[in-house]
């Protein structure tokens, strides 16, 4: 075993989420259990599962990611009754989204290996931000992505030098062909979605929140693809501490909200929509956005497209925030949970605005 590998074995293990079965090393390589269920990270103290970033300490890929605004939107926030209401502007992150808490994570401990080339699946922005670590790293990253995505997040992909495999048909086609060429060509696969080490990463964006607010707010309202930010906000608090924390989906691809009010989806049930960062039909953690959201108190709702760029269009013209698709689900979201009594008027509520409008302008 590597010095890397010794190390992190000092501070935690990897865990199948279904089987319990523990891997034989904390490597990066690890995607799959023996049972084929994803793995965990679980930690021996309790003070470092809070804070994460599990590496060895020998290696930080770096960009910038984090410390990101956090803007109040009272006009917002009195229309809807509600206490209080913050954007979390994520996209002001190096490459425009969330995803590079996540990207910084997991290519610093494949730097920390000795990884040199990997296979990554995205609809776009995990893609563009793995691609854009992944250069700073000096790695070579193969991204497949649907051929359908948004132009300017393949710009992005291509222009961070990855070489960009695009894929015909729905999300999970991309998912499949990436797997395929790992294993053909004998690449590690560090897809964002399978990879416990990404999660992680999406952690530290509660420490920041915790920072900036005097009271912690009492409720997230997320959208929720693949369902990173949903386990990392609960996962980013001490065991019985976390704000409610709460998923919107598209009404035309909501496998999370099934599961969550414990009903079979069928990824022949989805439809296209104009959330292509949501639209995930077999997101693979769903096990663990389910603790998120009940394990908190939280809800989980449904919107239209007509209600996303709705709200999309308000955010900018209203408050200067443009963001894209995807991120205006969660604000209809929150119209949602409110109509429907699911967030009351005492609530102090953080959205994370997801990604930048600027990969998909009008």
């Amino acid at each position: 075993m590597s010095k890397v590998l010794e190390a992190r074995s000092e501070r935690f293990e990897l865990v199948c989420a279904d089987s319990g079965s523990v891997a034989d090393t904390s490597s990066v390589r690890n995607v799959y259990s023996d049972c084929g269920g994803v793995y965990d990270i679980r930690y021996f103290d309790a003070s470092d599962a809070v804070a994460g970033l599990p590496l060895a300490g020998e290696v930080a890929v770096e960009l910038g990611q984090g410390n990101t605004p956090l803007v109040k939107l009272d006009s917002f926030a009195e229309e809807l009754g509600i206490a209080a209401l913050w954007a979390k502007l994520e996209f002001c992150s190096p490459t425009g989204s969330f995803k590079d808490r996540g990207s910084a994570v997991l290519v610093s401990a494949a730097a920390e290996e000795g990884i040199g080339e990997f296979v990554e699946d995205s609809s776009g922005n995990a893609g563009a931000s793995m691609s854009a670590y992944a250069a700073r790293a000096g790695m070579q990253a193969h991204i497949f992505a649907p051929s359908s995505a948004a132009r300017g997040k393949l710009d992005q992909i291509r222009i961070f030098g990855a070489e960009l495999h695009l894929i015909d048909g729905p999300r999970q086609a991309a998912t499949d062909a990436a797997a395929e060429f790992s294993e053909r060509e004998g690449i590690p696969y560090l897809s964002h979605a399978l990879s416990p080490w990404f999660a992680e990463g999406v952690k530290s964006i509660v420490a920041e929140i915790e920072r900036d607010l005097e009271e912690s707010p009492t409720d997230i309202v997320a959208p929720a693809g693949n369902g990173a930010l949903l386990i990392g906000c609960f996962a980013g608090y001490p065991s019985g501490k976390s704000p409610r924390i709460h998923c919107v989906q598209s009404e035309a691809v909501q496998p999370l909200i099934r599961a969550i009010e414990g009903k079979v989806w069928d990824a022949g049930e989805a439809r296209s929509t104009v959330a292509s960062g949501i639209s995930v039909s077999m997101p693979p953690r769903v096990r663990q956005a389910v603790r998120a959201v009940k394990g908190s108190g939280g809800s989980a709702v449904a919107v239209s497209d007509a209600a996303m760029l709705a709200w999309r269009e308000r955010l900018a013209s209203e408050v200067g925030i443009f963001c894209e698709v995807t991120s205006a689900a969660a604000f209809a979201g929150l119209e949602v949970m409110v109509n429907e009594g699911l967030i009351g008027e005492d609530t102090r509520v953080v959205v994370p605005v997801t990604g930048s409008g600027l990969k998909e302008p009008v």
